[in-house]
């Protein structure tokens, strides 16, 4: 006898929210994915085929289940990752972006505008970086 897990009975509301986020453009792709399992999961699909639906592995299918089963909704939600917190946020690459098409050849006096505006020191492969993560901006 093949195992087999479900969701218990999710309410019409509950349904509804799964629905709205699988197909939101605002949510991100394994908040969708993640809505999408346990949908299929109160269908009564198996964790296989949940697995090749969503074109993950049997145990991320399951996790995911578990997960829902324990947090609710908020099981949908992204975790922090690991990684390094930027210098600056991304708000402030907009200004940096201003600073350096005033004087695009002059990169090391946009660094020292930076160092005394933000209060933080950056290396030339950081402003850099930055630029190049901005579109329709050029590197020459």
């Amino acid at each position: 006898m093949k195992a087999v897990k479900f969701v218990y009975s999710l309410c019409s509301l509950t349904i509804q929210w799964l629905s709205w986020i699988q197909f939101s453009n605002e949510e991100s792709k394994r908040t969708k994915l993640r809505a999408q399992a346990i949908l299929l999961s109160n269908t009564k699909h198996s964790i296989n085929d949940i697995s090749n639906i969503c074109q993950s592995t049997r145990k991320t299918a399951a996790g995911w289940i578990n997960a829902w089963e324990r947090d609710g909704l908020d099981s949908l939600l992204e975790k922090p990752r690991a990684g390094r917190t930027p210098l600056l946020s991304v708000d402030k690459h907009e200004q940096i972006i201003d600073l350096v098409k005033e004087n695009p050849k002059q990169i090391k006096t946009a660094i020292n505008t930076i160092n005394e505006m933000f209060g933080k020191t950056i290396s030339v492969k950081t402003l850099k970086r930055i630029i190049k993560k901005t579109p329709l901006v050029s590197w020459t």
